[in-house]
């Protein structure tokens, strides 16, 4: 199972070098500030609000996820092993910026919450990062409405973000209490903290953006108070939007 998903990811890698020697895509990805102001004009009406423009959010999710990838490895490099052979900072760079719609085959193309799901099932083997990132990445992109980073045409529904938000709980939930087959925890006490708070603040951001939205808009929505650092609950179950 590991060598076949090792196998799906290098042949994926291997793509994009290809394209990246044919100049289709600049050393650094989509170039994301050109291609960011490029598509402004595609980030139509029902994505704006007075409070902030959706993309200029994701974008700050985006980064925070990159940063939540990277110290995932750092704290668990076999998982890397799992996937590639590369360093930890050229791989992120692939699932980020790589031309794959993130649709990868090492995970059968599964995103949003089947990404999750197949991330924190306590008997998957294969390397748990790469699902949870693409999860939890396409998850907030489509509560905000988007496409992709750069294309929200969708209107923004404050319930739909509230309901990622207390997803993203639930991720750090089950992730701070899978446990590795020896019986020690997946993610070791001197990494607990930092990406407990990683999630914390990526949920908590979005949460915000929800009551801003349902306020200006005049929405109600179905606020649920809960901090993640004071939640040890393991038996939630993601919601559906």
């Amino acid at each position: 199972m590991q060598l076949s998903v090792l196998y799906d990811v290098t042949r994926q890698m291997a793509i994009l070098m290809l394209i990246t020697s044919m100049g289709l895509i600049s050393q650094n990805g989509y170039a994301a500030e050109a291609k960011k102001s490029e598509n402004t004009a595609n980030t139509t009406s029902p994505a704006k609000h007075k409070s902030f423009i959706a993309n200029d959010e994701f974008s700050l999710h985006s980064s925070a996820l990159r940063d939540l990838m990277l110290t995932l490895y750092q704290c668990n490099p076999h998982e890397l092993q799992k996937s590639t052979k590369v360093s930890k900072e050229e791989f992120v760079q692939w699932v980020f910026e790589g031309p794959f719609g993130w649709k990868f085959d090492a995970i059968r193309n599964k995103q949003t919450l089947d990404a999750l799901s197949l991330s924190l099932n306590p008997e998957y083997q294969a390397d748990r990062v790469l699902p949870l990132v693409t999860g939890l990445y396409t998850m907030i992109l489509n509560s905000y409405g988007g496409e992709t980073e750069y294309r929200f045409t969708q209107p923004i529904n404050p319930n739909i973000l509230l309901t990622a938000s207390q997803n993203v709980d639930i991720s750090a939930i089950k992730l701070l209490n899978i446990k590795r087959d020896n019986g020690e925890a997946y993610i070791a006490d001197n990494c607990k903290l930092a990406v407990k708070q990683s999630l914390n603040d990526i949920s908590q951001h979005i949460s915000r953006n929800a009551q801003n939205i349902a306020k200006e808009t005049k929405q109600a929505i179905n606020f649920n108070t809960h901090n993640l650092m004071q939640i040890e609950n393991k038996n939630h179950e993601f919601i559906q939007f």
